[in-house]
């Protein structure tokens, strides 16, 4: 195994950084143990169901192989004809190893999740993929790995976090030990996720501010790449006042608030072209309200499959109550573990629910607060039990055991 630049500690988080995350971790943080009251008849108003429209890709887009290219090497995986890079690079020493150690780690990941996690979603989510909506997976990071497992014909992925997005290394212009130390990097910010199936905030945030691995790109760049994907071409935007979005200058790197970066890719010898949109935001209440921006974009978006795993609980908190509102107004379907949206939001009035695996108390890095005893007895109690179905891959803070648990909530017309 390559030795990782950086150790990977035991996590925990000050309960700021629990409170405002936008990404997937466990915390230590033990000063809230008890979760908001549920929401009073007369103070929640139902939304309209929202109406099913197919996504309209607008986006075009010239090919620039060099991102395909470089996207392939820091996934560890031989150069195609033609490509843009030297050839010597496959030649490194350091790159050798990479490759190797990096297959089999992927290799493993395939065979006991992502395998499986395609054929479950092949029935399960059948009716999903037939709408073929956008997905939303907020508190994502750089996760469109499983997002794109589970939805492998979306047009357009929109994910969240608070890292920031970055920029592919350019490798034509960097001496051998920085690029050693890069492929060093991307194999420590890679562990949480081939292992654990999520990225711990903690270490992201640790890995992803270095001078190499520079943000979430490079690591979406990899997932899709080792999903069979090629990249089209890579541009960087900014998210206007009134919601819309305008491109920022050629090879600009998101700087400001409310930039972001899209990825174009699609299967070799597609024509039609897929898109993975990053923005690195704070989506607590007290910081989403002032984003005009972010909350024009979320006004507008068009009805969308939800995706949250992994989710910290935040919106279990009462400070998340706008992004909260956001996924049940803008939802066909969520589908998400018990982190995301609370039970108690998703009324079987309103929504069509499936339960998956075993649902337990959340594991000891959260306060005790945040266990849903009323999700527990939807999966243990009376005719509950004839709805939950078995969950055959390991997905979320549960790792490595048979204590996962998926919800697919569908909206009744």
């Amino acid at each position: 195994m390559i030795k990782k630049s950086v150790n990977i500690l035991l996590y925990s988080l000050l309960p700021l950084v629990f409170v405002a995350s936008c990404s997937n971790q466990p915390t230590q943080n033990k000063t809230e143990t008890v979760p908001p009251a549920a929401p009073k008849a007369d103070t929640v108003k139902k939304p309209a169901a929202p109406v099913v429209v197919r996504p309209v890709n607008i986006d075009t887009v010239t090919p620039n192989r060099k991102y395909n290219d470089i996207a392939r090497y820091i996934a560890g995986m031989k150069q195609l004809d033609r490509s843009t890079l030297p050839a010597t690079l496959e030649k490194d020493t350091v790159w050798i190893r990479y490759s190797k150690n990096f297959t089999y780690e992927w290799g493993h990941a395939d065979k006991v999740r992502l395998k499986p996690m395609a054929t479950w979603a092949v029935t399960e989510l059948a009716e999903q993929r037939k709408q073929n909506l956008d997905v939303f997976y907020p508190f994502s990071g750089p996760d469109i790995l499983h997002a794109n497992v589970l939805f492998p014909q979306a047009k357009h992925y929109h994910l969240y976090g608070l890292e920031r997005a970055g920029a592919l290394p350019e490798l034509a212009k960097m001496k051998t030990k920085d690029i050693d130390a890069y492929m060093t990097e991307v194999y420590g910010s890679l562990d949480d996720i081939l292992t654990k199936s999520y990225f711990i905030t903690k270490n992201m945030l640790n890995d992803l501010q270095k001078n190499n691995v520079n943000g979430t790109l490079p690591l979406m760049c990899i997932f899709l790449v080792r999903n069979n994907y090629e990249i089209v071409n890579v541009k960087y935007y900014h998210l206007n006042d009134d919601g819309t979005d305008s491109p920022l200058n050629k090879d600009s790197v998101p700087a400001h608030t409310n930039d972001f970066v899209k990825v174009y890719f699609r299967h070799p010898g597609d024509t039609g072209i897929q898109v993975a949109s990053y923005m690195k935001c704070n989506m607590v209440d007290v910081e989403i309200q002032k984003n005009i921006g972010l909350m024009a974009f979320l006004n507008k978006m068009p009805v969308s499959t939800t995706y949250i795993k992994s989710a910290s609980y935040l919106l279990h908190n009462p400070t998340f109550s706008v992004m909260r509102n956001a996924v049940l107004k803008k939802s066909a379907s969520i589908v998400q573990d018990d982190t995301g949206v609370p039970y108690r939001y998703l009324p079987s009035k309103d929504w069509k629910l499936t339960f998956y695996g075993n649902y337990i108390k959340p594991v000891s890095s959260f306060p005790s607060g945040f266990y849903q005893l009323d999700l527990q007895k939807a999966y243990h109690i009376g005719d509950s039990l004839k709805l939950v179905k078995p969950l055959p891959f390991s997905l979320g803070y549960h790792w490595g055991s048979n204590y996962q648990n998926l919800i697919k909530a569908e909206r009744k017309s």
